[in-house]
């Protein structure tokens, strides 16, 4: 296990109050070297978790063409109400970095790519994160089960591998014009479970 720092306070937000923590590793001096928690905890069992990838094109600038805000926002309002904890992984792209991301942006402006062949397009593989470092936050805080929102089997199994238990509870977003080709390609093309494209095997 590698070694972190931490520092916590409290936060008031329009969700609600919560405990937030800072994890850095190799003093946090990229913004990948550090994870952000907002806590809501009121158990280390069955724990209701979100593992959401930083956004910052729709969770800051409000872009219209993904489901990432609407996923932070519904993820934020459920754990003020039931209790949980939501970690914040500061790696946009799905961890190619922000500079990949807007790269293969424009390739889907500018060829008509899809975002997992704009990836292919541009080396890198179409989602590179790794999730080592949220199981240490997980550990770290006590956790031992956790029901995980998310559609992606892959974070599913990037935490359940380490030894926590986990259940998955669907975080599906209506698609919009503007988000469908992304939310379509993340379902057909990455495996992702959606019931609206017809992918919904047996995740709740």
């Amino acid at each position: 296990m590698s070694t972190f720092t931490k520092a916590s306070t409290k936060l008031n937000t329009h969700y609600g109050d919560f405990d937030f923590l800072c994890y850095a590793w190799e003093g946090g001096k990229h913004e990948e070297d550090n994870i952000l928690c907002m806590s809501n905890l009121q158990s280390t069992e069955e724990v209701l978790m979100r593992v959401q990838s930083a956004c910052y094109t729709a969770e800051i600038f409000r872009s219209k063409d993904c489901d990432c805000h609407e996923q932070l926002d519904t993820s934020l309002q459920r754990i003020s109400r039931e209790g949980g904890i939501l970690i914040y992984m500061l790696c946009d792209g799905r961890g190619a970095g922000l500079l990949n991301k807007v790269k293969g942006l424009e390739l889907g402006r500018t060829q008509g790519l899809d975002t997992a062949d704009a990836y292919a397009a541009l080396g890198l593989e179409p989602d590179p994160r790794h999730y080592e470092r949220v199981v240490e936050v997980i550990q770290d805080l006590g956790i031992t089960s956790v029901r995980l929102l998310t559609n992606n089997p892959r974070k599913v199994n990037g935490l359940a591998i380490a030894g926590i238990q986990v259940a998955a509870e669907r975080l599906e977003i209506a698609a919009t014009d503007y988000s469908r080709p992304y939310l379509e390609t993340k379902t057909l093309k990455m495996g992702h479970l959606m019931e609206q494209f017809g992918t919904m095997k047996n995740n709740r």
